[in-house]
């Protein structure tokens, strides 16, 4: 054959396209590679728009029999990763036809399934982190309610960790490291609806820059350092 005809026989071929996530994860979703292989062929047909190959055709592609390629399509089926279903054309003929559908959603199943452990473990380790904080400061472990105050905020209140860091970081700077105090920090600040680090220092220019203005109004006289919120000691 010539090079001309050998390189238009390969295009006429066309080709079959395969995801990544199949590719590189199949055997997690329970497939073996001989079902990679079946699927393959099966997909190299259905993307042509013969929906219903021939098993023959199947298994002389992959140089073996038809009793193999059925026993690998009777275990996708097993697996849930195929589905064979009937349809009816216009002239209301029946015609089998493979769906792997199932096979997608077990790959978007598993991927969701990941995403979701990556992000689990990353919120357990950035809240670690924060009890971690919170002990620096403190200078000692938290009680078993401490832990339980930290928790509440997080999973009953919903507050962002930034803000609980920085309501710490309030804490010590006014002198006022204890917990009723940063709770009512928080507070103060979802009551302004200040959602952000960014946000709360905004406020806090704004308020500067209204106490400067009367300053200058009351004859320049020195602003006391106002913090944010005092409560009077237990």
């Amino acid at each position: 054959m010539a090079k001309q005809d050998f390189l238009f026989s390969y295009l006429q071929a066309g080709e079959t396209s395969i995801s990544n996530l199949l590719l590189h994860h199949y055997r997690e979703i329970g497939m073996t590679s001989g079902e990679l292989l079946v699927y393959l062929e099966l997909k190299s047909y259905i993307d042509r728009g013969i929906e219903n190959p021939s098993i023959t055709w199947i298994a002389e592609n992959l140089q073996t029999d038809e009793r193999t390629v059925y026993d690998q399509i009777h275990q996708m089926t097993e697996h849930q990763l195929l589905v064979q279903r009937m349809k009816r054309d216009a002239e209301g003929k029946e015609t089998a036809y493979y769906d792997f559908s199932p096979l997608i959603s077990r790959l978007v199943g598993r991927e969701g399934q990941i995403q979701s452990q990556q992000k689990n473990v990353k919120q357990t380790t950035a809240r670690e982190k924060l009890f971690a904080e919170i002990e620096s400061e403190f200078g000692r472990p938290l009680t078993p309610m401490e832990i339980t105050y930290v928790n509440d905020w997080l999973d009953k209140d919903h507050y962002e960790i930034e803000m609980i860091r920085l309501a710490l970081k309030e804490a010590v700077v006014n002198g006022s490291l204890r917990f009723r105090y940063m709770d009512s920090i928080l507070m103060n600040w979802r009551k302004n609806n200040l959602k952000t680090p960014q946000e709360v220092e905004q406020d806090k220019q704004r308020y500067q820059s209204r106490m400067a203005q009367q300053g200058g109004q009351l004859g320049n006289r020195p602003i006391p350092n106002i913090p944010i919120l005092k409560l009077p000691d237990d």
